[in-house]
This record gives C-alpha cells, sequence and structure tokens, in this order.
C-alpha cells in the first residue's frame, strides 16, 4: 500500500460537476496531512478551517473534493468527492466561502 501524501487540494464543484477554483480568490486549498485532517475509523474530517476565500461571481457550490495537485481533474488524481454539508449553497460575488474545522467529512466506507 503506497504511504499516504503529506499535501491534498481540496476544491469545490457547482450543481453540473464543474470545477469553481477560478471563481474563488484562493482556487484550490492546500492542506496538510495528517496535520490538517482528523482520522476516526474510515472517516476523516478537517482539523482546521478551509478558506477558499472571496467568490469572484456567484456560485452554487455542490460538491467538495480532495485531491493530488493544484490542476484541473484530467490531470489530476481526485481521491475522494462527496455533497457538501449543505449541497446545494449559493454565494453571492464577494461572499468569503471557507468551511470550519468538521465540515468537510468523507468515510471512504460510504
Amino acid at each position: 500500500m503506497p504511504d499516504a501524501p503529506s499535501t491534498v487540494f481540496v476544491s469545490l464543484y457547482d450543481d453540473e460537476g464543474n470545477e469553481l477554483n477560478a471563481d474563488l480568490q484562493n482556487g484550490r486549498v492546500s492542506t496538510s496531512t495528517p496535520g490538517d485532517w482528523t482520522k476516526t475509523n474510515t472517516a476523516f474530517e478537517n482539523s482546521d478551517e478551509i478558506n477558499f476565500g472571496e467568490t469572484t461571481a456567484d456560485i452554487t457550490v455542490q460538491e467538495v473534493a480532495l485531491k493530488d495537485d493544484d490542476e484541473a481533474d484530467d490531470n489530476t488524481t481526485v481521491y475522494v468527492k462527496g455533497e457538501i454539508n449543505d449541497a446545494p449553497e449559493d454565494f453571492a460575488t464577494g461572499t468569503e466561502v471557507l468551511f470550519e474545522e468538521g465540515q468537510v467529512t468523507f468515510d471512504v466506507l460510504d
């Protein structure tokens, strides 16, 4: 089994499956593993705030994904992808998009 990556990128997607990094001030957000994530059995969640900055357009966020690189999906590996807790969620231009500790969760067996 390969070693876990030391860096994982968090990316958001709209309700049509389009990646939203171009509409977010901070684009994809880099996190470190295991430091920025807490693992419990087969589940894990962010242990630090994930801040995408302000939106540069009106957006609807449906899904969040963890990726191996700061690249488009066709140039990278998407480790896991799922709906955000309050999907879909609309953000107006200039709104800060962030997820507090524990708001991004995944269970690899779900």
